[in-house]
């Protein structure tokens, strides 16, 4: 009977089982590592990225305050230089506005109305006067409420008088508030244009 060894033949299969489990161990291994080093990789990138993110808002959120302090420093230049222009026109409405008034005053005074005394004193005005009807004093009062140049008119006081020529006639005082810079009346006209009373004369 002829007799066959087959131990080299297990040892040989055993070595190469061996050889190919390290094989693919090793291939495991580096396969690992490769996408180890893929996912270190992209996490790098990202968090590159969202520094390049934060680096960009934070320089837009400076450049922004930048504009916003100078939005401030304008509008405070603004608001300095509107005040320079209200002393500028107070000073100029406190040279001519008492002209002005005054003409506007003689443009809206009726005919038979004569004022004979005018008591200004802090932006307030008091006439006194005499009329020939009552009539005449509620078309002046009506006068100065349209004009631009007198606000809060009130009638004060009105009382029974006499000329010299025996005509009966009516003595008034009214009150008011003057602006030496007219202010708009409540018709909407515009300043400067001084209202005439319906029926007043002259």
């Amino acid at each position: 009977m002829v007799r066959i060894n087959l131990l080299p033949v297990r040892v040989s299969k055993k070595k190469e089982a061996g050889r190919q489990q390290v094989a693919l161990l090793a291939a495991a291994l580096v396969l690992g590592l490769l996408a180890n080093w893929g996912w270190s990789h992209a996490r790098a990138g990202e968090l590159e990225r969202r520094r390049a993110r934060l680096a960009r808002t934070r320089a837009e959120i400076a450049n922004l305050e930048r504009i916003i302090g100078e939005v401030r420093d304008i509008k405070a230049s603004q608001a300095e230089l509107q005040q320079k222009l209200e002393v500028l026109r107070k000073l100029q409405a406190g040279r001519s506005g008492p002209v002005r008034m005054l003409d506007a005053l003689a443009t809206i005074t009726p005919r038979q109305l004569w004022l004979t005394k005018l008591d200004e004193r802090g932006g307030a005005i008091a006439f006194t006067g005499t009329a020939v009807t009552i009539d005449d004093v509620s078309a002046f009062m009506a006068a100065l409420k349209g004009s631009p140049y007198f606000s809060r008119v009130e009638l004060k006081k009105t009382a029974a008088a006499v000329a010299k020529t025996g005509e009966r006639l009516v003595d008034f005082e009214i009150d008011a508030a003057d602006h030496y810079v007219p202010e708009p009346p409540a018709g909407g006209a515009a300043p400067g244009a001084p209202a005439r009373p319906p029926g007043a004369r002259g």
